[in-house]
Order: structure tokens, then C-alpha cells, then sequence
């Protein structure tokens, strides 16, 4: 994991309607912003989710000087930092991050062919698919129990089918 950047951060959530504590880990070969209930659930994995940030925008919000905002996947996730100086230093690491995984893996440099055709596969590139595949794990979850929430709300069986 290429860890380019963690530490505290608050994440709005509708199910409250607050801010909650996170710690997050911005990883940058993975191009994933995972968050994790606190430090020590980091350190022993205890992933609570993460944010895809290819073709991500970011967003500021004009409220006050340590908020902003992540849009991507058709989400917008709002955090908050201590101050501007935090703000902007996850700003700063979370573009470079969004930069390097939206861009094609050929600009600026042609790929010989034998390199496309017949990629080495290392437990590196395995440990991104990994989470990569986690990530939309996570997404189809949310998705699922949404579903399935508004099928248990309906009161007519053939809306139901």
C-alpha cells in the first residue's frame, strides 16, 4: 500500500445527520481513500469504507474554511479537517491521487506492445485488484440493502416482483 497521506478527518453522514470521527488512509497506487472508525481499527484492518477516486472532482465549501467535498461514482461525500492548513493539504494529496488514476496509462508514453498484451502480474497489482474489487463490493452492498429496504416498503405484491 502507497500510502500518501492519513490521519483525521470528520465524514458527514445522512444516517446521523452529523459529522463523525474518521481516520483515513489516502492511498495512492490504489488511487482509494479508505476510512476506518479510529487509528486502531486501521491498524488491524478493520476497514469501515472507501472512496473510488478515479474521475473524482473535488469540491469547496464556501460555509467555512475546513470542508469540502468528493464527487464521484454519482456521490458526493462531504469531510471536514481541523483548519484551511489540514484542508488543504488533503486537497492537495487527494488531486495529485485523482490526477495520476484518471488519467489513460498511455499519455505521455507508448506502451511497447509486449508490455499491453502480456502484463506482469506481481502481488502488488493483485493487492490493487484487490481493493479495487473490495471498493465496488462495497458499492454493490450499499446498493443491494437500498433495494432491498424500498421492496420491503412496498405495499403491493406485483410492485414487489
Amino acid at each position: 500500500m502507497a500510502v500518501s497521506m492519513e490521519g483525521p478527518l470528520s465524514k458527514w453522514t445522512n444516517v446521523m445527520k452529523g459529522w463523525q470521527y474518521r481516520w483515513f488512509v489516502l492511498d495512492d497506487s490504489t488511487g482509494l481513500l479508505s476510512y476506518y472508525t479510529s487509528k486502531d481499527k486501521m491498524m488491524r484492518g478493520a476497514r469501515r469504507g472507501c472512496v473510488r477516486l478515479k474521475g473524482a472532482v473535488i469540491g469547496i465549501d464556501d460555509e467555512d474554511d475546513s470542508t469540502f467535498t468528493i464527487n464521484c461514482d454519482g456521490k458526493t461525500f462531504h469531510f471536514q479537517a481541523r483548519d484551511a492548513d489540514e484542508r488543504e493539504r488533503w486537497i492537495s494529496a487527494l488531486e495529485d491521487t485523482i490526477t495520476r488514476h484518471s488519467q489513460s496509462p498511455s499519455v505521455g508514453y507508448d506502451f511497447p506492445t509486449s508490455v499491453t498484451s502480456h502484463p506482469i502480474t506481481t502481488t502488488a497489482d493483485f493487492d490493487t485488484k484487490l481493493m479495487e474489487a473490495d471498493a465496488y463490493l462495497q458499492i454493490l452492498i450499499k446498493q443491494t440493502k437500498a433495494l432491498e429496504a424500498r421492496t420491503d416498503a412496498c405495499e403491493d405484491e406485483d410492485e414487489k416482483k
